[in-house]
């Protein structure tokens, strides 16, 4: 395959200066591995399965504040229990109809089946997700496609991931070169496929070679949507030995299959930076500390003999297990003990203030604080709104770059997966064709919006005295919309709100009742008047004879 190889090696070309440029930033996460995280391995030419990645590691302070901080995360973000898939149309104007409400609300739902599905894998591979991001700046999801069971989830790891960007910063590529053994290249691809020393390969049983694999992904650049192949889809894709160059798969996405994320980018960096990195400086003079304080506190438990010299009788072993005796010859000439302890005056302990602060400034770059905080049963309802709000100011960018390149990518992907396979009901004749939209709107992003929907709280409560004595300062709002406003950024199902067309039919209602209402009390009045005025009218009438006309 003459095209494919000169496309592989095109590609291997672009992948090795990729990975060039990434060493140094491999260093700083392998370092991150071997001293805080104990997980993942970049820069291990072979990574022996089971391998013991906690050797270094002293001090667990950042280990447990990422796990804790992945929890909180996925919790907050991307809890099954919770609804945060949002789907609306793009013609704002559009999604009021009562028809496109009902339909949309329909969509959402499956869409949010789509990652609750035990077989999805979401669940466990979103979770992995959220601890690489802040251990190492970087985490990625991959969605595939099963024609079977709909979209599937799987976190790959960084290590075998690279990305691309252009001149902006955004990820327009991705490579990535990962491990099979010959008969699962065989179950992926086909034997077909396969260059023929991997066919060989693959009919020895006995057989556990490894052959490394390359997958590229990048968008194409004029992408041709009448065709119905590969050739019409928004990304293209090709995948070959990366040892023969052979291309095992050749085709394309209607979305991005990669969720690449990145916790926080300097300028100029294609790489993100996590609390992990920025932590690894103290972590690593705890694990110092750590390891200087067990061995003084070794010794001072079990302090080393001082032993004269032929102190011991020859053939005699010195023992200095419990329980044990040691056969010596005293010396008259010497006033001390033969063997005796070394007395040591250190003094371990004076260590432990310095330790607290440094773990405590490790507990603080994964914003420990914000997250403990908010797991405190005691808080009061302004204290979990101030709490918010500091989320927000400190969280805010982070969260911000997670809904842009994980969260919404995400969504529109298993849309697209679950809409090839009519998994969705097909819209209103009078929608049809109309375009929709994919927000994420999870608590976090909600609570975003609470300072709009308290500002709205706050202006009407500030009026509440001056339209006391002057209503009319309440002519400058518009009730309804604040209404919704605030139902909107409380995150109010959609099918609970009424629509603005049933919300006048039923003031129109209302107001033709009170009409009718003040119709009759008025009639009742006018009869009670006209009743109490007869009795004196017919004495009137009496009085002048009759002469009052009836």
């Amino acid at each position: 395959m003459a095209v494919g190889e000169k496309v592989s090696t095109k590609i291997k070309k672009r992948l090795s200066k990729l990975k060039d440029d990434r060493l140094t930033f491999d260093n700083y996460c392998q370092e991150v591995s071997d001293h805080a995280l104990g997980r993942r391995d970049f820069t291990i030419a072979e990574v022996q399965q089971g391998r013991q990645r906690m050797t270094r590691i002293y001090d667990t302070t950042s280990f447990d504040a990422n796990q804790l901080l992945g929890a909180a995360l996925h919790s907050l973000l991307t809890n099954p229990q919770t609804e945060w898939v949002s789907v609306r149309y793009q013609r704002s104007e559009l999604n009021g109809n009562g028809i496109a409400r009902e339909y949309l609300e329909v969509v959402r739902k499956r869409l949010q089946t789509s990652f609750t599905r035990p077989d999805s894998g979401f669940a466990s591979h979103i979770s992995q997700v959220w601890h690489d991001l802040p251990g190492y700046g970087n985490g990625c999801m991959y969605v595939e496609e099963d024609l079977a069971f709909g979209a599937r989830f799987v976190a790959r790891p960084i290590s075998e991931i690279w990305i691309d960007t252009d001149e902006s910063g955004r990820i327009v590529a991705i490579y990535r070169e990962f491990e099979l053994e010959a008969w699962q290249a065989v179950e992926e691809y086909g034997k077909e496929n396969l260059s023929e020393g991997v066919q060989r390969m693959a009919e020895k049983v006995s057989s556990s070679q490894k052959i490394t694999f390359v997958q590229h992904v990048k968008k194409r650049a004029i992408p041709l949507p009448w065709k119905i192949t590969a050739e019409g889809k928004p990304f293209e894709s090709v995948t070959f030995e990366d040892k023969s160059g052979q291309t095992v798969r050749e085709g394309g996405f209607t979305s991005m299959p990669f969720m690449f994320a990145r916790w926080d980018v300097d300028t100029g960096d294609r790489y993100g930076k996590g609390p992990g990195l920025w932590a690894l400086p103290n972590q690593k003079m705890l694990n110092r500390m750590w390891k200087t304080f067990i061995r003084g506190s070794e010794k001072a438990v079990d302090p080393p003999l001082l032993v004269d010299h032929d102190s011991v009788m020859p053939g005699s072993q010195l023992k200095v297990t419990p329980n044990s005796s040691i056969v010596i010859q005293q010396d008259a000439g010497i006033n001390r003990e033969p063997i005796r302890y070394l007395e040591s005056r250190a003094q371990p302990n004076w260590v432990e203030g310095i330790m607290q602060s440094r773990a405590a400034i490790v507990q603080k770059q994964f914003h420990s604080e914000i997250i403990q905080a908010f797991m405190d049963p005691r808080m009061t309802a302004t204290q979990v709104l101030e709490l918010t709000h500091l989320a927000q100011r400190q969280l805010a960018p982070i969260l911000g770059r997670m809904q842009q390149e994980l969260l919404d990518p995400m969504i529109q992907r298993v849309y697209d997966i679950e809409s090839r396979r009519m998994d969705f009901p097909q819209p209103p004749p009078e929608l049809a064709g109309e375009a929709l939209k994919f927000e994420y709107v999870g608590p976090i992003a909600r609570a975003q919006k609470a300072t709009e929907a308290q500002a709205i709280l706050d202006t009407f409560a500030a009026l509440q005295a001056i339209s006391a004595m002057l209503p009319e300062t309440m002519d400058n709002f518009d009730p309804d919309t604040a209404a919704r406003a605030l139902a909107e950024s409380n995150g109010i199902p959609a099918n609970v709100l009424r629509l603005r067309d049933e919300v006048d039919r039923i003031r129109e209602k209302r107001a033709e009742d009170e009409a009718v209402e003040r119709s009759r009390q008025e009639a009742q009045e006018g009869a009670e008047t006209v009743a109490k005025l007869l009795p004196g009218v017919a004495a009137l009438n009496q009085q002048v004879g009759g002469a009052l006309p009836n």
